[in-house]
């Protein structure tokens, strides 16, 4: 059994409590908890009973850490690079809530630590698990699809209110968030995108901020994505849009894969298009053969647990993790480079140089204060 304690009890942080209380995740026990407001410790106290540790501060949680094996973060991600190095050097297995943190250069000094340890640290990008996502990393490796030439991706589903925007101080905001919809939302989409195609060598982004909403971040993006071996990508997130879609094509040589919501349809040829093209005497496709199925990928369960499970079975039995904390680099990587290109207009390498998205950050969350003292102002 993984005894854990459970930093931030938010809308995530309560997720985590009702999945590990509740017996969905097997051989880990929830054992303490660290809520700053007096409103989250009653909260946990009612659900977990008048008698479960709760802390105020991590400095509390850890003079008590015979409690505990491993440590979930689960706070605002400004915290999460400081906090997973706190843990790791109590001698904590941890399993931190996406993003790793705002910054990439911030997080490769967790990433570091880790490896010293040698504990388990783990990032929770469930969406890796979702069947459809599997059918697609399948494809791509078993070569289905023929060399990878050209992908699209163009999700809105994360459709988000006033309201959620305003449901957290932190939120939304460059200097309590680190960014808007790429830095939340767009974590788990971007891992999936590097997931199955890989980082790109550099891209290109036109980011709109606060198209939709009364707020200095970002809630619709265009990322176009370049890669040596000459494949090419296009991503389109937004958050401000009333149809909430996800549709994912991938092009290659041997066929296409059209992901539409749950449902997958595959163009598969009868011959690689590079020799098609080179022997065959006529003009066009006259003598190209497809077949067509149609597959359907819905039914994912919930998600969280199996990934928590994973992490216990990594401590215990050394079990690879499906999502391991150094991955959640890449995703980070990605959003640093696009805020990047945006902010300069220009196209941004990959890795991206950390001291001048730092810098260019800091200009960002400057000019997002005099625009709050403005607002204030005017009021």
């Amino acid at each position: 059994m993984v005894r854990a304690a459970l930093i931030g009890v938010g809308s995530m942080g309560r997720k985590y409590m009702h999945h590990i209380s509740e017996g969905r995740v097997r051989d880990m026990e929830l054992t303490a908890a660290v809520a700053r407001s007096e409103a989250a410790q009653d909260e946990i106290h009612r659900y977990m009973g008048e008698d479960f540790p709760v802390f105020a501060s991590e400095e509390e949680l850890y003079e008590q850490e015979g409690l505990f094996d491993a440590v979930i973060i689960a706070t605002p991600h400004m915290l999460h690079p400081q906090m997973t190095l706190n843990a790791l050097r109590h001698g904590k297995h941890v399993l931190c809530d996406k993003p790793l943190g705002i910054k990439a250069g911030d997080c490769r000094k967790v990433i570091a630590e880790a490896d010293r340890s040698g504990l388990v640290f783990s990032v929770m990008f469930h969406q890796r698990v979702w069947k459809k996502y599997i059918r697609i990393r399948q494809l791509i490796e078993e070569g289905t699809l023929g060399t990878i030439q050209r992908v699209m991706l163009e999700n809105s589903r994360y459709f988000r209110t006033e309201y959620y925007h305003k449901s957290g101080k932190w939120r939304s905001s460059w200097n309590r968030e680190g960014g808007g919809m790429l830095i939340n939302q767009g974590q788990h989409i971007l891992d999936i995108w590097q997931w199955l195609f890989g980082m790109p060598d550099s891209l290109s982004a036109h980011i709109c901020f606060g198209k939709y909403n009364d707020f200095t971040v970002d809630d619709e993006a265009s990322l176009f994505m370049n890669y040596k071996d000459g494949k090419t990508g296009i991503f389109v997130l937004s958050t401000g849009e009333g149809t909430g879609r996800e549709r994912l094509e991938v092009i290659g040589s041997k066929g296409t894969a059209l992901l539409n919501e749950n449902t997958l349809t595959l163009h598969l040829y009868d011959r690689d298009l590079s020799e098609y093209r080179k022997n065959e005497q006529v003009n066009a496709r006259e003598h190209l053969h497809e077949t067509v199925t149609v597959e359907d990928l819905s039914g994912n369960e919930e998600t969280h647990p199996v990934i928590l499970e994973n992490f216990v079975r990594a401590i215990t039995l050394g079990e690879p993790l499906i999502a391991d904390g150094a991955d959640g680099i890449h995703a980070l990587e990605l959003t640093n480079a696009a805020y990047l290109s945006a902010w300069t207009g220009r196209e941004t390498g990959l890795p991206c140089d950390d001291s001048l998205y730092e810098r260019m950050l800091e200009e960002q969350q400057r000019r997002e204060n005099r625009v709050s003292v403005q607002s204030a102002s005017a009021s």
